[in-house]
């Protein structure tokens, strides 16, 4: 959600807003409109051509391959969290006491409470109404950001998880049944498409009243799922925002679970991403799905994206059928950003296939594709968390901003609760060269991260370091490729 709302309310222009605009041609006026480095406040002139930050980018992941391959040697499959136990110190104890839990979980409930009342009772407007802010900036990145770079705290303020735990659990009389294995994480697969949709292609997100609703579907379905086939098993595979970030939290510096029974592990970031054995199909295809959908949520608002709209809108060979379809009511903006989105989706997951088919291929001694596939995905993980890092960074410090005095005003009554309604969002916060400069170290990074950890997988996958490195170089250039891929994105003018 980007906050169109607040370009209505002040009569301003927005892109390709009607459902006839792609007809129209009015893709042409795009090229009009006030460029911004991409996810930038301002515009910001990069101090040396973009083709030496690409191919400098591109050169640090080929030199991590190579220190990997000369210094990493074979390291032994773990099983569970390994690192310094926290659960006897001071800060464990404190973390983990039965009342800062409490607390934490009660304050969760009550945001949610709120979210919902905002919502159903607010104001319409976007930027007025606490829920929308609160649910696409504050959880949605910001708990991202938590779940990656410290600890999965989702797994303890989970509302639904609360509610069950709470309220259905010690009411249960029967055990719950044994969940479908057959199932896998296809549901949270599925739930997370639509959520995705539904952030970067509907609109709907952006109403307070709609977002309650499908909140409050969403935490139904989750409680009907928990109360017939109990929450670990539930949560773990059918509940995308479990999913998402507990995938997000195997980078995280501290493992473990925060809800019961709870324990603590410092470790070295990433060592979460070996633990354990390959994944199954189904998580496969969850991870290349928050790869694909974060990198289209950035495509989507770069100029490139705006020529192929505006090539669809002028085309004489496609006119007769987007009259047609627009004639039936269909929104064309959306269902070429629908289109592109599932394109995406199905790219993403053919791609990394070939180069699974490539690794199999070049380690001399074939495991199956299927198997290579889900033993190196988790390898793709830190890329996802950088990219998620370098995308959202200003959006979280600038539209997060809004938190402060929706807080006094969450219903956009006209309250000021807290002496806070009147604050004002200061864009000086970060700088653009500042965010260009972390995307950077942020892409880099996760990419050698990457690179590191499918060595350690390949070396443990097959015999001798030379059929590993040889594995790898597929790999190498697939990393490559994106880190070159995902700069360029970053630093493209925002169209939308």
């Amino acid at each position: 959600m980007k906050y169109r709302e607040s370009e209505r309310e002040r009569g301003g222009p927005r892109f390709l807003t009607g459902a006839g605009a792609i007809i129209t041609g009015a893709g042409a006026g795009l090229w009009a409109l006030p460029a911004a480095a991409h996810a930038f406040g301002q515009r910001y002139d990069l101090p040396l051509p973009l083709d030496l930050y690409l191919g400098g980018a591109g050169a640090a992941v080929a030199l991590s391959f190579i220190i990997a391959a000369l210094f990493v040697r074979r390291r032994a499959k773990t099983t569970g969290a390994t690192g310094i136990d926290l659960a006897g110190t001071t800060l464990g104890r404190v973390v983990m006491g039965p009342v800062p839990v409490a607390v934490l979980q009660a304050l969760s409930l009550a945001l949610f409470a709120l979210v919902l009342a905002a919502g159903f009772l607010g104001t319409d407007s976007t930027t007025k109404n606490f829920a929308p802010t609160f649910v696409w900036v504050v959880w949605w990145v910001g708990m991202a950001y938590v779940a990656a770079l410290l600890c999965n705290l989702w797994d303890l303020v989970c509302p639904w998880a609360i509610l069950h735990r709470w309220f259905i659990a010690p009411r249960r009389k029967t055990p719950p049944r044994a969940y479908p294995t057959h199932l896998g994480a296809w549901p949270a697969v599925v739930l997370f498409a639509l959520f995705a949709w539904l952030e970067t292609v509907s609109e709907a997100g952006e109403q307070p009243a709609i977002l309650a609703g499908m909140v409050s579907v969403y935490c139904a379905l989750m409680l009907a799922g928990m109360a017939r086939y109990g929450a670990t098993a539930w949560l773990r595979q059918a509940d995308a925002f479990s999913v998402a970030f507990g995938l997000m939290a195997r980078f995280a510096v501290v493992s473990g679970r925060l809800a019961e029974p709870r324990h603590l592990v410092l470790r070295p970031p990433g060592a979460g991403l070996l633990e354990g054995e390959s994944v199954s199909q189904s998580m496969t295809s969850f991870v290349l799905l928050m790869l694909a959908t974060v990198s289209y949520d950035g495509f989507v608002e770069t100029s490139a994206w705006a020529a192929i709209v505006s090539w669809v809108g002028t085309d004489m060979t496609l006119r007769p059928a987007l009259i047609d379809l627009q004639d039936a009511g269909i929104d064309l903006l959306k269902l070429l950003k629908t289109l592109a989105l599932v394109s995406g989706v199905l790219l993403f997951h053919a791609v990394y296939w070939m180069f699974a088919t490539l690794v199999d291929a070049f380690a001399g001694r074939p495991l199956g594709i299927g198997e290579t596939a889900r033993a190196f995905v988790l390898t793709l993980v830190p890329i996802a968390i950088a990219y998620h890092l370098a995308h959202y960074l200003s959006y979280l410090l600038l539209a997060g901003q809004l938190v402060i005095p929706l807080a006094s005003d969450p219903f956009g009554w006209g309250w000021d609760l807290f002496g806070t309604a009147g604050h004002a969002m200061n864009i000086g916060i970060i700088g653009p060269k500042d965010v260009w400069y972390l995307s950077v170290g942020a892409i880099v990074i996760g990419h050698v991260v990457a690179v590191y950890l499918a060595h350690v997988i390949a070396l443990r996958l097959y015999e001798g370091a030379r059929a590993a490195i040889l594995s790898q170089l597929p790999m190498l250039v697939l990393m490559v490729g994106y880190t070159m891929t995902s700069l360029w994105i970053l630093s493209q003018p925002i169209v939308e």
